[in-house]
């Protein structure tokens, strides 16, 4: 198999060069000349893993040319019914692609670049806002664990040195839970999301009657810090299965976490509802801030699948464990169509106070997180365009991270949005 391929718009595959590079070089003569076929090389995937290795100047310059003006006008050799936009890292990565570092400089440098074709800004400057429809999850994740990853260590606004994994908000342990497991850790509101799953009297007495020994299916994992977490310190005699659409994500999750377990966590890339998991298989199903249910008001169609993957996933008795900042008025749909697929809703706790206050205390570590990242991408120091990004880039982060400010906080401060820690049980069998 050449090591990257592409698809069109009307499904036919095409092969070029390492990169999936719109041009590339003739070796006999130095210049750049155009490829005979426009490979999107956002949507194309780079199986070869050497994607750094077999480019030139020339070649980057024109990819970060192409790039900053995709999709291409409708002349060009790839007729596409958006020719007319310019490049968004809001729409355009794949979440099937692990971004290396070099790559993420040329993607970001095109994003740049392309702000001098811009109409309209989607990110408001004043809270970080960017409206439904004019972003995909998948293209966000797709960049923001590939960043993850690559950036490695950081600091936080003390110095002390970790690597971001837990892509969680979380909450303050609640004061009536007892005292506070994480002490000073800079992730301890991730970990506190994690382990605040399973603060249930029914949960610990289903546990405790099978010695810990018990199997967890989690739909969503991002990196499998919180899978780590579970396995090293909540359930030590547990087994785990950790699913997520992000390869970057469960790369990170294979790299850092799963050799140090022993066999008792596997991390799986892919859709849950498109992958086949073992029926009747998990005494519990993990949902920590996985992005399902975000429509106000509304169960959709896929979050309806969804639920359906995780009744057929549970044993008899098992539980679903959820939690989550999601619209107030999305709960109550989502907990009625729980029960009318028959779970029965065991409890759930309101955790938003202390959702609020682990973002007024994270506040300088992220602020701190988000400037390292500014500062790793060279394209963020061109004078105008590269400051302009910068301002976007630095709100849509702070916003998806909720912090103070932003209109995701301001969405928990008022009540638009709340966070509830919820437990459903699948009846047992007759």
């Amino acid at each position: 198999m050449h090591p990257f391929e592409a698809r069109g718009p009307e499904g036919a595959a095409f092969r070029g060069p390492p990169r999936g590079a719109t041009f590339h070089v003739d070796r006999r003569r130095p210049r750049c000349r155009p490829s005979p076929v426009a490979v999107n090389p956002f949507t194309a995937v780079d199986h070869s893993g050497q994607y750094d290795d077999h480019r030139s100047v020339c070649e980057d310059v024109k990819w970060i040319v192409t790039l900053a003006q995709w999709p291409p006008k409708a002349n060009t050799a790839v007729n596409h019914p958006e020719a007319h936009h310019t490049m968004d890292i809001l729409t355009a990565l794949n979440p099937e692609t692990p971004y290396s570092k070099r790559r993420l400089q040329l993607v970001l440098g095109a994003w740049v670049a392309s702000a001098a074709f811009e109409r309209k800004a989607k990110v408001t400057l004043d809270d970080g806002h960017v409206n439904e429809g004019e972003y995909s999850k998948q293209s966000l994740y797709a960049l923001l664990y590939s960043m993850y990853r690559e950036i490695g260590t950081v600091k936080t606004e003390h110095g002390e040195p970790y690597e971001f994994t837990f892509n969680t908000w979380g909450y303050e342990w609640p004061a009536g839970w007892g005292d506070a497991p994480h002490g000073t850790d800079p992730q301890r509101f991730g970990k506190n999301a994690y382990r605040g799953l399973f603060e249930f009297k029914e949960v610990q007495a289903y546990a405790a009657a099978r010695q810990g020994k018990i199997h967890l299916v989690e739909m969503g994992c991002g990196t499998g810090a919180g899978a780590h977490h579970i396995c090293k310190t909540v359930w030590p005699e547990c087994t785990y299965e950790a699913f997520d659409m992000q390869s970057a994500g469960v790369q990170t999750c294979n790299r850092k976490f799963v050799p140090e377990l022993n066999g008792r966590l596997v991390a799986t890339h892919g859709d849950v509802t498109k992958l086949e998991i073992a029926a009747n298989s998990a005494d519990f199903v993990v949902i920590c801030e996985t992005h399902i249910t975000e429509m106000r008001g509304e169960v959709t169609a896929h979050d309806k699948q969804f639920f359906a993957k995780v009744l057929n996933t549970l044993k008899p008795g098992g539980f679903l464990v959820w939690g989550n900042a999601i619209p107030e008025l999305t709960w109550q749909p989502c907990f009625d169509h729980l029960k009318s697929i028959g779970m029965t809703m065991v409890d759930a706790h309101d955790v938003t106070k202390e959702a609020v206050v682990a973002r007024d205390l994270d506040k300088a570590r992220a602020d701190a997180y988000v400037e390292q990242c500014l500062d790793t991408f060279h394209a963020f120091k061109i004078p105008v365009l590269g400051k302009r990004r910068a301002a976007q880039a630095r709100q849509a982060l702070l916003n998806f991270y909720r912090n103070p400010g932003t209109r995701l906080y301001n969405n928990m401060v008022d009540g638009t949005d709340t966070y509830r820690v919820a437990l459903f049980q699948k009846p047992m069998v007759a």
